[in-house]
């Protein structure tokens, strides 16, 4: 028996990306799982493509922070309670502030900050300090240190991460588990579906993440940090080290951030990965 035989898990933003990736290795590692997005077609089609796995659709909007506590509800009655549940929506918008318009910028908050908060404290109200539950929180690089033209998506992963590690200190020894993953360059398409400035859709892969992980690698590193029941852990490339650097050498980061950052971090990640 595996570790993930039998674990309930409910992922949210399931019908992309690093979510689709968990949902084809858990449903062939025996997890009972709950899957939700806005796009319900891809959910239905997602399901059918396990169909001797436990698999139950669940579509949720998490930017209707007024249904959220409905949801929890319903996803808490399915399998009678939950093990794991993956906080992996999100969007991104890219533009600089000055192009930004602020419901676009509050847009990005709801869906990135306050959807995965409004979730929490609903599953906080039903679980029970006799069982553990897990929640695994999609956090990014940028939620580390802001890069030009994505403040207000460095805003959301940084209040993320600020709030979910005061809640992992007030929750200490209580049977809740709070895990942040920090996704370095993964090809995926957050930035083709996320926004510009103006709030119209971008359409366009940013290279770093088309040359980046792909999202099932993604998901098996996810997976594996779990299993070890890591905290906080990056996954990716090369690029996950400006984490240390940032740390240790912030007036160094800050130069790079400055001028191309990117392509700085691109050039860095080839340079490790040649030695």
């Amino acid at each position: 028996m595996g570790f993930w035989d039998k674990k309930r898990v409910w992922i949210i933003g399931a019908s992309s990306g690093i979510g689709e990736g968990l949902v084809n290795i858990l449903a062939e590692n025996g997890a009972r799982q709950l899957i939700s997005a806005r796009n319900n077609s891809k959910l239905e089609e997602l399901k059918t493509n396990f169909p001797k796995a436990e698999i139950v659709v669940l579509p949720v909007d998490v930017e209707l922070l007024s249904e959220l506590t409905t949801k929890v509800e319903e996803a808490w009655q399915f399998f009678g309670g939950l093990d794991y549940v993956f906080l992996n929506a999100g969007m991104s918008v890219r533009d600089l502030v000055t192009e930004s318009k602020l419901d676009v910028e509050r847009k990005i908050m709801d869906i990135n900050f306050w959807g995965p908060v409004a979730i929490t404290k609903a599953l906080l109200k039903k679980r029970s300090t006799e069982t553990a539950l897990h929640l695994v929180l999609t956090s990014s690089l940028s939620g580390k240190y802001g890069v030009p033209k994505l403040a207000a998506y460095s805003a959301s992963k940084h209040a993320m991460q600020g709030y979910f590690d005061s809640l992992r200190a007030e929750t200490f020894a209580t049977g809740l588990f709070i895990h942040v993953v920090i996704p370095g360059f993964i090809r995926t398409n957050i930035t083709v579906a996320g926004l510009r400035g103006d709030g119209s859709r971008s359409g366009k892969m940013q290279n770093a993440l088309a040359e980046g992980m792909e999202a099932s690698d993604c998901a098996k590193g996810i997976l594996k940090g779990l299993e070890k029941g890591k905290e906080e852990f990056a996954v990716g490339g090369a690029e996950r080290f400006t984490i240390g650097l940032n740390r240790f050498f912030p007036g160094l980061m800050k130069k790079m951030i400055r001028s191309n950052p990117l392509q700085r971090l691109k050039q860095m990640q080839k340079a490790i990965f040649a030695k």
